[in-house]
């Protein structure tokens, strides 16, 4: 299936920086890189739970090749001066197969973050898991990652949090 256009727009950040939002495509997979080289070593971190330091060819084809439906993601873009798109955020989701729960993760480049980016794309993320017939996010994080802990407070969507081999599994279902 094709991503339809109902879920690009363009959103304006706190601070009036506009950035495109739109489904992930196969032919993103080099601004996943690039995105990836441009994230701090915290970021990575907090992001993959792994202290990677390039995005792995395979992991980086099965990130920007998605069905829309039980695997879905949206990228924040903007473009640079010579033209060229980059991507500035990801918000994804993955089924867990049978169910109406789905596994969740966003990352930011550093720049962009603390601008209100991550928690835009995680509601236009949840909208569409909504029409994808998900209920129910779940999200790996680690204790130390105060960033999105607080952002998950700010929204609201901590409704039940366990600490489960070092790291949170926090459980929540969608507005």
């Amino acid at each position: 299936m094709q991503p339809t256009s109902r879920y690009e727009r363009l959103l304006e950040l706190r601070d009036g920086v506009r950035v495109h939002v739109r489904p992930i495509r196969a032919d993103d997979e080099p601004r996943l890189h690039e995105a990836f080289a441009r994230m701090s070593e915290r970021s990575v971190y907090f992001r993959f739970l792994s202290p990677l330091k390039r995005l792995p060819e395979e992991l980086a084809r099965r990130l920007a090749r998605v069905d829309h439906q039980s695997r879905f993601a949206l990228v924040a873009t903007t473009h640079r001066p010579d033209g060229r798109e980059h991507i500035l955020g990801v918000a994804r989701y993955d089924r867990v197969p049978g169910t109406d729960v789905a596994e969740v993760a966003v990352a930011v480049v550093d720049e962009m973050q603390r601008r209100g980016l991550g928690s835009a794309l995680l509601e236009l993320l949840a909208q569409a898991a909504r029409e994808h017939g998900i209920q129910t996010f779940v999200l790996i994080v680690l204790p130390e990652n105060q960033s999105m802990l607080g952002l998950l407070r700010r929204l609201g969507w901590i409704h039940r949090a366990r600490l489960n081999g070092g790291v949170y599994e926090i459980t929540f279902d969608l507005p």
